[in-house]
């Protein structure tokens, strides 16, 4: 007579099999993990990129349509329309038009003029800063923008119209006073603690 017996696994077959199964889902999650890791390392490149990007964009829009028009700050000092400091609180401060007020929202009323400058923080972040009026009667109207963090260094130069580089401007070596004149362009260099050293030239409008 024929019995039919239902074979169970052993206990070194299940042992063995657990086993397997051990080793293919740490291979898995190993894959799944590496994966993830060079996705997440991606996209923080793209959005550095996307930062630094940014902060070029904000230079062209400021220094693109810089203007001759002297400013006063808080404390009744006059500042030309472009001024670098390499000990001040900002590293540029220019002044510039293109600012459009289509509301009349700001009062007192504000002309198309904007005084900007750019500094870095304790945090070695680069920021816009810009006034609500180029006279910053009101040393509190104003308005901060994060551009880029993890910055090294933040530097320019000048081009003459006789074709020289100045490092400063004014240049250091003019001590008129009534000096106003404009450079034909200036280079930007943002150094990133990750990336290294990006630079831009921009034309400036004579």
């Amino acid at each position: 007579m024929n019995v039919n017996r239902q074979r169970g696994f052993t206990l070194i077959e299940f042992i063995v099999a657990t086993a397997v199964l051990a080793i293919m889902g740490g291979v898995a999650y190993a894959g799944w993990f590496n994966v993830n890791r060079i996705a997440d390392r991606t996209e923080a490149a793209v959005q550095r990129y996307e930062h630094l990007q940014r902060a070029f964009y904000w230079f062209g829009e400021d220094f693109e349509q810089i203007v001759k028009r002297d400013s006063v700050d808080e404390l009744g000092g006059k500042r030309k329309s472009i001024e670098v400091s390499e000990s001040g609180e900002y590293i540029i401060q220019i002044t510039r038009g293109g600012w459009t007020n289509p509301a009349m929202l700001q009062m007192p009323p504000r002309s198309d003029l904007q005084n900007v400058a750019y500094y870095l923080d304790s945090d070695n972040r680069l920021l816009r800063r810009y006034w609500y009026h180029v006279d910053r009667f009101d040393s509190e109207a104003f308005s901060d923008r994060l551009l880029v963090d993890n910055v090294v260094g933040l530097t320019f130069r000048f081009l003459t119209a006789s074709g020289e580089w100045e490092t400063s401007w004014p240049p250091q070596s003019n001590t008129d006073e009534e000096f106003d004149e404009l450079p034909i362009a200036l280079e930007a260099t943002i150094e990133l603690e990750d990336l290294g050293s990006a630079r831009q030239l921009y034309p400036l409008p004579n």
